[in-house]
């Protein structure tokens, strides 16, 4: 069915072009030769075939990637959502652990706080006393 609508949209295409040719330069209608006019359009139409076909393969190799694509994306959306449930699941389990901690730590008790220097202030060094070295007397 392809192949009749291809030849027929061909044959009447060139015919077409060739009168509007024929037509603009003034000349007489052409007359085909038979023989001629069928295998312009058997080659006509096989060419268009071919490029069906290219076009026909392009349009499946391109779905094929799509649906790769999409494939690949729910499989990664799938192992996130079980990262997160399964993240979930181990923030429920350790929440007694953490709530233990954090009542033990609030009742350790204040540890005493380091007295902090005012900025401005000077705090002279602690006095030290220094040994002296005796000495020797030459004898």
């Amino acid at each position: 069915m392809l192949c009749k609508a291809v030849v027929s949209t061909q044959s009447t295409g060139m015919m077409e072009e060739k009168r509007r040719i024929a037509k603009v330069k003034q000349q007489p209608m052409p007359v085909e030769d038979p023989q001629k006019f069928s295998h312009l359009v058997n080659v006509m139409a096989s060419k268009q075939l071919a490029d069906y076909e290219i076009r026909q393969g392009d349009k499946e190799k391109k779905e094929a990637t799509d649906k790769k694509r999409d494939a690949d994306l729910a499989e990664e959306c799938t192992k996130r959502l079980k990262k997160l449930e399964d993240d979930k699941q181990k923030w429920e389990e350790s929440r007694e652990e953490r709530v233990a901690t954090w009542k033990d730590f609030q009742f350790q008790g204040e540890k005493k706080k380091k007295k902090k220097h005012i900025l401005g202030t000077y705090r002279p060094p602690k006095p030290r006393l220094e040994a002296r070295a005796e000495e020797k007397k030459p004898s």
